[in-house]
């Protein structure tokens, strides 16, 4: 069994010798290591902390063509049958892989763990376990994951999970930076919710696409149910949005959209759906806390080269 640590990095220079020794240093195991940086043309010192380490890890540089482009080269790239993604400015605890191992040899095609969250610093924020869901916490089968390339971000990897091949383990092996100073970026909530909304539309349209030819890991019905879960995902983000702008006839259309597209998903409407929807009629949008370290959802998290947002919300 082969596993690929893919390093992602866009001008992390300063944290990727963080991240590149917690891959090298992890608990040897039946498994061999590959250890893979993907550069996506950082200005900053990336190139010299790669050549450090010489052959003991491969190194991909190309000029910048955003995060989407890399988690494509992290995935093609890659020699194992296995990836773990990991963002330049995480590391990995020294057990991750060894931990996954059962569950990798088990065939599970989506691996999620656990985080830690940490400071610009590294020192811990606070000492709760939170939840899985985006780049540095996924393991993924190498042959699905090509299957959904390309992608815009991580979360064009979760269907892997919502048709049944995914896991979450209830451990922390992530250590995720938080950066305060960059959370939401310059970007308004509304405007933030209606990026998502164009992700979980992108990645619903892709999959009725491939529902035509569907991959190994699923069939044409299913594809289609997985389909309409990420639109009605995208039909929150438009709610939220519309919520955020005080826009109370959008609010109502976006709950009527969400509403029908859960019905025909995979998992139907659930409780969540429900809650939203009377969230979405008492016209009650979530508050932004900038500062506060708890996250609404995992897959509300996206890293681009040259712009960096994690959110934190509080209903």
């Amino acid at each position: 069994m082969k596993i690929t640590c893919s390093i992602l990095c866009y001008n992390y220079g300063r944290y990727l010798a963080q991240a590149i020794d917690s891959c090298l240093n992890q608990e040897p195991g039946d498994y061999e290591l590959e250890v893979l940086v993907i550069n996506d043309g950082s200005t900053d010192e990336t190139p010299e902390v790669c050549q450090s380490y010489h052959n003991r890890i491969r190194v991909l540089h190309s000029p910048n063509q955003g995060f989407g482009s890399s988690l494509d080269k992290a995935i093609r790239e890659a020699s194992g049958d296995y990836v773990c993604l990991l963002d330049a400015d995480d590391y990995f605890s020294s057990n991750k892989i060894l931990t996954l191992l059962p569950w990798i040899i088990s065939g599970y095609l989506y691996i999620e763990n656990n985080t830690y969250y940490i400071d610009p610093n590294g020192k811990a924020i606070d000492f709760i376990t939170h939840g899985g869901g985006n780049t540095s916490t996924l393991c993924l089968n190498r042959v699905a994951a090509l299957s959904l390339i390309p992608v815009q971000n991580e979360i064009f990897f979760h269907p892997l999970k919502s048709a049944g091949h995914g896991i979450n383990i209830d451990k922390a092996l992530t250590f995720y930076r938080v950066h305060t100073s960059s959370m939401m970026g310059s970007k308004s909530a509304d405007v933030w919710y209606y990026h998502l909304a164009k992700i979980n539309h992108n990645l619903g349209d892709k999959l009725l696409l491939m529902s035509q030819q569907p991959p190994s890991w699923t069939n044409s019905n299913e594809l289609k149910k997985i389909s309409k879960e990420y639109q009605s995902l995208a039909y929150y983000d438009e709610m939220e949005a519309a919520l955020q702008l005080g826009q109370r006839s959008k609010v109502l259309l976006g709950c009527v959209k969400m509403f029908l597209a859960a019905i025909r998903s995979r998992n139907g409407l659930t409780v969540w759906h429900c809650k939203i929807i009377i969230r979405g009629l008492l016209a009650r949008p979530l508050v932004f806390k900038i500062g506060s370290y708890s996250r609404f959802n995992a897959t509300k998290s996206t890293t681009c080269a040259g712009f960096e947002s994690r959110i934190d919300l509080d209903e």
